[in-house]
């Protein structure tokens, strides 16, 4: 079967195992819901620089529903994945997360909804589910900063957090670095919409350091420009997705980053980098929180399905979103048969939930973080950037 024919198929199979769109929650207002099922929002870019690390956490979610047989329980699902974008097709902000929670905001049959990624998108998609009963799942992406909205009183919590911990990544970017015996390290942080903690910068000894809100800040161009027309031979990119596209920074000097080796934080590592990389052939690697696709039985099973529908192997954040979507399926089966279209009885299965593999079955912590989460080392593929390894595993 051609690629094209497998993605319809794909579709139909995932449209008939959840009785069609229309059937969760009436219409999209949610003037009409059905006893038997129920929606789950993704919330993910899907245009612009991040349109491939998004999709790929949208098309793990695909694949983990399609394998559950469309549903749980007693329960068909609709899954209804939303473009976080900005109105521009590019940016990726509050202003696109806060209009597409509206959708699931409105849709009465919603009772999860699913994000990661960009931290400004966790934390409205956090806040407005909480405010709401929806029984929330962060994929992967940085950690949020606390604010006055997060610090404010509330109630039980709702969500759970499966993203790898910002230190964890820090200090794999810096594991990298020294790896590679650099004489002169550049660090370079774009911070973004500020909604993600800092860099732990003690996690990579710089030579150079260089600070700015978005990739395409002119001081960023001029200082690494300066720097690397000065001999230094590694560039440390730090950063989220709502700073923009790090290509917009690497461009410009394409010829003066030959040879160089350069580090991505996951928030830096742009579906634009990694077309930037391939084509300009440039030495460029991520730290990404997704496990690689031959570590086990279970993640080879999910790349051979990328493989089979979506035409390519499986790219970082696939992972990810397949296990967030299996989490959120077993919260809808916990709730049993007359909970799992109720949003306060699958909120309560999915914060006592075991969470499932990749990488590793684990149980929640209090505060609803797990110890299982991945870090992988990504390097740039035609479909986007590709683990190679685990770094938590001796190289192969």
């Amino acid at each position: 079967m051609r690629a094209a024919a497998r993605r319809i198929a794909l579709g139909l199979a995932l449209t008939a195992a959840g009785a069609g769109v229309a059937g969760c929650g009436g219409d999209s207002t949610g003037e009409e819901a059905y006893a038997t099922k129920v929606a789950v929002y993704v919330g993910v870019p899907t245009r612009g620089p991040w349109a491939g690390p998004g999709l790929a956490l949208a098309r793990g979610a695909q694949l983990a529903l399609a394998d559950s047989g469309g549903g749980a329980g007693d329960y068909s699902v609709r899954l209804s994945i939303r473009d976080t974008t900005d109105d521009d097709g590019v940016a990726v902000s509050a202003a696109g997360a806060s209009r597409e929670a509206g959708n699931f905001l409105r849709d009465v049959g919603t009772i999860g909804a699913i994000s990661g990624i960009e931290p400004v998108t966790i934390r409205q998609w956090a806040i407005l589910a909480g405010q709401t009963g929806v029984a929330y799942v962060t994929a992967n992406g940085g950690q949020t900063g606390a604010t006055r909205a997060d610090l404010a009183p509330r109630g039980p919590r709702l969500g759970v957090d499966l993203s790898t911990p910002d230190a964890r990544i820090a200090r794999a970017v810096g594991a990298r670095v020294r790896a590679a015996s650099c004489s002169t390290t550049i660090l370079v942080q774009a911070q973004g919409a500020g909604a993600g903690r800092r860099f732990d910068t003690p996690a990579v000894d710089e030579d150079v350091r260089l600070l700015g809100s978005a990739w395409t800040d002119p001081q960023l161009v001029t200082g690494l420009g300066q720097a690397l027309r000065r001999g230094a031979d590694c560039v440390v990119l730090a950063g989220e997705p709502s700073a923009g596209d790090a290509a917009d920074l690497l461009g410009p000097l394409v010829a003066q980053l030959q040879g160089r080796r350069i580090f991505l934080t996951r928030g830096a590592a742009s579906g634009g980098v990694a077309q930037l990389a391939r084509r300009e052939r440039l030495r460029a690697e991520a730290v990404v929180d997704d496990p690689a696709p031959d570590g086990d039985a279970l993640t080879r099973r999910i790349d051979a399905l990328h493989r089979r529908y979506f035409g390519t192997p499986a790219p970082a954040g696939v992972m990810a979103g397949w296990r967030a979507m299996k989490l959120m399926l077993r919260a809808v089966e916990g709730a049993g048969p007359e909970g799992g279209n109720r949003r306060d009885d699958v909120a309560d299965a999915l914060v006592a939930a075991r969470v499932p593999a990749p990488p590793a079955e684990a149980a929640q912590r209090p505060d609803g973080t797990v110890a299982a989460t991945a870090v992988g080392l990504a390097r740039p593929a035609a479909y986007g950037w590709r683990v190679v390894r685990d770094l938590d595993a001796p190289a192969r």
